[in-house]
């Protein structure tokens, strides 16, 4: 349901679907969100299609290929899998055919990419027959630049392969339909196509619904016109508006404000005087004070930004507020309803308010007096905590747990439960504990730096 553009990313990809021919369409969507995606999508005539909703049950853990289970007695026949946070213009339909004529129980739609290390890569024969899959392989050791888009052809049969609902597709059930010898085939497709689920390519998707609204209202109007703005959007006279922009209704921005390229602001923002914005969507409600400079981000709805605040490559989320002249720097989130201070300097991950930090323990009801809020503040409490605070939060799986469930990074505590497993101890522990942090801080900073660099 984020938004890009005027409508969230499900409604682009039910869109395309249409056009393509799919009109039968199962959404499998979490308890949680059934309202809210109910509630938009309703029965999808809108859309030209026929939307039948499976509900994951609460509390339950269900895989991507685990999830299909909740469906199965609706699927009789040839099926496409489609993920919600994608964009694409590859030709399914063509896709579809190619499946069909090809005999395999599953065919994986892919795509090439430049750098195939943050992604499972498929290796094709001269037939278009998968021969081998690669989990995130480096530049060096890669076979193929071939990676997956999360679109599936798939028969009906290949459901009988799931053993767990917990399995996903890329990790459980391709891998093992391979190692049982069953026929899959890739369809590769150099047409556009961009996960929107990570800050670089929601700031690619912006850009792409963007460019197709200003393309299609300069066919409409005749007028070569960049910036779409919605009557009601107040802009100042002495505003600065260069687009290709999008401007919703009851904006206001005010005088001496530069809105630059691929910038998207929603419904009741509010820009004030002297702020730069560069390739940055500003979401419902959001208030952003004087003087500030935000390029290749995304401010979430209803939060408040104060005065002189320098934001570059970073997600600040729903309800925060900023103080005047913090600087958070490229690759940090900001998590929902987080509160920064004066003057701060942000680097990495702010998740969690003081409710839900993360408190050191050396045993049960003995409080070291060490929390942590944020990545940099987890690394500094690793670095403090007795070892025996350590040791004690590791055995019981607290770090990975308080990583995945509250700053939701399910890479990281991929990482520290492989250092569990390996039974360190110690000051080893602490080392490697602190290690695997830093190195994956490291990255998504390097990650964010080369995303902006190539947006210039």
């Amino acid at each position: 349901m984020i938004p890009l553009g005027p409508e969230p990313s499900i409604y682009h990809v039910l869109s395309r679907l249409s056009r393509e021919g799919f009109d039968e369409i199962v959404i499998v969507v979490l308890g949680s969100l059934k309202n809210q995606i109910m509630e938009y999508l309703g029965d999808g005539s809108e859309l030209g299609v026929r939307i039948t909703y499976e509900v994951e049950p609460d509390g339950l853990h269900i895989g991507t290929a685990g999830s299909l289970k909740l469906c199965e007695h609706l699927l009789d026949d040839t099926f496409l899998v489609a993920q919600s946070d994608t964009l694409t213009e590859i030709p399914l339909r063509q896709a579809a055919e190619f499946h069909r004529k090809s005999g395999a129980l599953a065919s994986i739609v892919l795509t090439r990419v430049g750098d195939p290390s943050d992604y499972g890569v498929a290796v094709l024969d001269d037939k278009n027959v998968i021969t081998e899959f690669q989990e995130k392989p480096s530049r060096e050791e890669a076979r193929s630049n071939l990676v997956s888009t999360g679109f599936y052809l798939m028969e009906p049969e290949s459901l009988d392969y799931i053993m767990d609902n917990r399995w996903d597709f890329a990790k459980n059930l391709f891998p093992s339909l391979l190692k049982l010898h069953k026929k899959l085939s890739g369809f590769a497709s150099d047409a556009f196509w961009v996960d929107v689920g990570n800050l670089e390519g929601y700031l690619r998707g912006v850009k792409w619904v963007v460019d197709n609204m200003t393309r299609q209202n300069a066919l409409a109007t005749g007028l070569p016109n960049q910036v779409i703005a919605d009557r009601t959007a107040l802009i100042g006279h002495r505003a600065q508006v260069t687009g290709p922009a999008l401007i919703e209704r009851d904006v206001i921005i005010e005088d001496e404000a530069k809105i630059g390229q691929y910038c998207v602001i929603k419904r009741n923002a509010h820009v004030s005087s002297g702020t730069l914005l560069e390739r940055t969507a500003i979401m419902e409600r959001a208030y952003i004070g004087k003087n500030c400079t935000i390029v290749d981000s995304v401010i979430g709805e209803s939060a408040v930004l104060h005065e002189n605040i320098t934001i570059s490559g970073s997600i600040i989320g729903p309800g925060c507020v900023i103080g005047d002249r913090v600087n958070v720097l490229s690759g940090s989130r900001v998590w929902p309803n987080v509160q920064i201070a004066t003057d701060e300097r942000v680097r990495g991950i702010v998740a969690a308010q003081v409710e839900t930090a993360f408190y050191c323990y050396t045993n049960f009801g003995q409080y070291t007096g060490l929390l942590a809020t944020s990545i940099e503040g987890f690394i500094e409490a690793l670095e403090k905590s007795p070892i025996e605070s350590i040791e004690f939060h590791a055995k019981r799986r607290d770090y990975e747990k308080w990583v995945r469930d509250v700053l939701s990074l399910n890479e990281l505590a991929d990482g520290m439960e492989e250092l569990r497993k390996k039974a360190v101890t110690g000051e080893e522990l602490r080392r490697e504990l602190i290690e695997v942090t830093k190195k994956w801080a490291d990255a998504i900073e390097s990650k964010n730096q080369q995303v902006i660099i190539a947006l210039e």
